[in-house]
């Protein structure tokens, strides 16, 4: 139920439309032209400023320069189990990929004792031997895309860690892999600290929403007055020709909500 595209998720959040093309414009952008060990791109910021939307959006377009991709999107109802991780990813990618699919069947056939392994054991077996020692085998692929949606939602701070260790050190390690690792999360401290370590800040690149910026209200105050007026026009209530809401009105909820989209969300289901 982890996938962008599971039913347990429908449906998902996405950006409203005209709004957060900035925020999305520089994720495509760095997946399309990210080099070397920089490979990650952190999507940062506090509970209900829209990090699952920007994630769920960027797997949803249609112009995603990568040859596939795969998500988690880890919730704390119920999808928070991050030892699942890197099997839910595998899964995803032997869906997408014949050859990629005979690799990963071949080890589990051997040992099907690593569906339980630990979760070092299963990046290297699932990971780092197909897309790095046996790449040949997967006809070159060019570019492929992993998102990780909510980490710091995952159940145990010393599983986060080791996830992001697991792919930084791969990051550092292997500079001319074909992935790219989008990842959201609040500013949790023990996620920042690892982020913070000098050895990895060469590996990704920042996207830090901010609460209160000029750009988070404007989005959020277009969020406003378009649902709305999908309010007023889906009523028997109101005149057409009326003012409503009174810009008065409208202007004290757009100041209450600042950059929230959760807040404007949930004020507008409540309206």
């Amino acid at each position: 139920g982890a996938e962008s595209d599971s039913s347990a998720r429908y449906p998902p959040p996405r950006c409203h439309p005209g709004t957060r093309l900035k925020v999305l414009e520089r994720c495509l952008h760095f997946i399309a032209t990210c080099t070397g060990k920089q490979k990650i791109r952190w999507v940062v910021g506090f509970a209900g400023v829209g990090k699952s939307a920007i994630m769920q959006s960027v797997a949803d377009s249609p112009n995603l320069p990568v040859t596939c991709h795969v998500c988690v999107f880890f919730s704390i109802n119920g999808r928070d189990n991050g030892t699942k991780a890197i099997i839910t990813l595998c899964y995803q990618l032997a869906v997408k990929s014949g050859p990629y699919r005979e690799l990963i069947e071949g080890e589990v056939a051997r040992d099907p004792s690593l569906l339980q392994s630990s979760m070092p054991v299963q990046f290297e077996k699932f990971i780092i031997e197909p897309f790095i020692h046996k790449s040949q085998l997967l006809n070159s692929p060019e570019r492929i895309l992993i998102i990780i949606d909510g980490l710091d939602e995952c159940k145990n701070p010393r599983t986060q860690q080791e996830l992001l260790r697991l792919i930084s050190d791969f990051c550092i390690t292997y500079p001319s892999s074909p992935l790219v690792w989008l990842i959201a999360s609040r500013p949790e401290s023990h996620i920042t600290s690892i982020f913070a370590r000098a050895d990895v800040m060469p590996t990704y690149e920042k996207e830090e929403i901010q609460v209160d910026s000029d750009e988070s209200r404007a989005d959020v105050e277009k969020l406003l007055r378009e649902k709305l007026k999908e309010i007023k026009g889906g009523s028997n209530s109101f005149d057409p020709h009326s003012n409503w809401p009174e810009e008065k009105d409208f202007l004290k909820l757009a100041e209450a909500a600042g950059g929230l989209f959760a807040y404007a969300d949930t004020v507008t289901r409540y309206i």
